[in-house]
């Protein structure tokens, strides 16, 4: 089944290039992180609990019962070197790029639906500016958790299904939440800092740049059409 739906989605999408996360393509952009039985189905049984809405995305960095499943402290060890972390979540009905964004730590996801990271490599951000063509598109079966390396490019999923997907999000503490003094016209760098651990750049046609946001994608605000 799952072999089938990530052959429909490169039909639907043939200029976007797609692979299953347990690809070597994978590789540059993050590792499958294996969880136990026991610590999947509590992941899974928690994460089930937070709503999908009917339209949009919502985002909360960090999310009381996801915080107490059993696969985080494995995770924490794993991927962030026993780091203070925080588990949220990004549930929602999205299907566009809009934007990317990069943190200086690793980012653990899980989902129970499935679902479309948009990724791309560090080396293909040039002062704040980027093409689309450069992103590629990773499927993250229901039940598998990975790490997104640092400083790897991504931003909210896309779904897979009219249902629309579930994202946990475990982050190191604090990351994503707000700052004062975002200054998206200052030197270098420092105008895509947006939040805390959070560069930005985003496509001219987003809700991003609508907010404020640095515009620096060029190219197609790519679609992942089902």
């Amino acid at each position: 089944m799952e072999t089938k739906l990530l052959e429909a989605l490169r039909e639907k999408n043939p200029r976007l290039p797609l692979y299953d996360v347990r690809d070597a393509a994978f590789a540059p952009y993050g590792r499958v992180l294996p969880l136990s039985d026991r610590e999947t189905a509590d992941l899974a049984r928690r994460l089930d609990q937070v709503a999908i809405p009917q339209s949009g995305n919502v985002y909360f960095p960090s999310e009381e019962g996801l915080e107490g499943a059993d696969a985080l402290p494995s995770l924490r060890r794993r991927a962030f070197g026993m780091m203070p972390v925080q588990a949220g979540f990004c549930n929602g009905q999205g299907h566009c790029l809009n934007a990317m964004e990069y943190h200086r730590c690793s980012e653990v996801n899980f989902s129970t639906t499935g679902l479309v990271l948009l990724l791309a490599l560090p080396e293909t951000l040039r002062d704040g500016a980027m093409n689309s063509g450069d992103v590629v598109g990773f499927y993250l079966p229901p039940m598998t958790a990975v790490e997104v390396l640092p400083l790897v490019l991504h931003f909210a999923p896309c779904r897979v299904s009219d249902r629309g997907f579930n994202c946990l999000v475990v982050l190191e503490k604090d990351t994503n939440t707000p700052i004062d003094g975002v200054d998206t016209g200052a030197d270098g760098e420092e105008k895509l800092l947006w939040m805390r651990n959070k560069w930005l750049t985003c496509h001219p046609d987003s809700p991003q740049a609508a907010e404020g946001a640095y515009v620096g994608i060029t190219g197609e605000n790519l679609v992942l059409s089902l």
